[in-house]
């Protein structure tokens, strides 16, 4: 079986649960924060399909340079960051589904103003910083929905709805 085959199903679950949250968010909670500090629910969504739009340079360049990633403004509506966020994921999935698993396998390397900060393979980095890192900050935006008084989809089983 090739490598792409275990992951699609993975990235296409996670990229269908996070959109399922996304729905959850009431219109006006765009600009709803926990506390002063913390991002606002559309900067956090932003924030989603900023991560969800590394998939397609993981997957297509040897490197990134942290400095030169490609950042979103935060969506002005609801409809604006879920369309950030399925361009962004549907990019993703077709550079994922070009790959060949020599290209998976093959070294990636993470970088800061030119010093590198780690090295590995092409599919740890699409797991760790697209995956992993997308379904943490789902998890964030699921405690701004129960604050805001929304319910959470079922995303591993069933949830408690309002």
């Amino acid at each position: 079986m090739r490598l792409v085959d275990i992951l699609l199903p993975e990235y296409d679950r996670e990229i269908e649960a996070t959109a399922a949250t996304l729905s959850q968010l009431p219109g006006d909670g765009l600009g709803w924060r926990p506390e002063p500090a913390a991002r606002s629910a559309g900067e956090l969504i932003s924030h989603l399909a900023e991560i969800t739009l590394w998939a397609d340079p993981i997957l297509r360049k040897d490197e990134i340079d942290l400095d030169d990633r490609r950042l979103l403004t935060a969506a002005a509506t609801l409809a604006e960051a879920q369309t950030q966020f399925q361009t962004a994921a549907a990019e993703g999935r077709r550079a994922l589904v070009e790959r060949i698993d020599s290209e998976l396998t093959a070294d990636w390397t993470l970088a800061r103003g030119g010093t590198t900060l780690f090295v590995v393979p092409r599919v740890t980095a699409l797991r760790v910083l697209v995956l992993n890192h997308l379904i943490h900050h789902r998890g964030q935006l699921t405690v701004y929905l129960r604050s805001l008084g929304a319910s959470v989809p079922p995303l591993y089983g069933p949830t408690r709805q309002r």
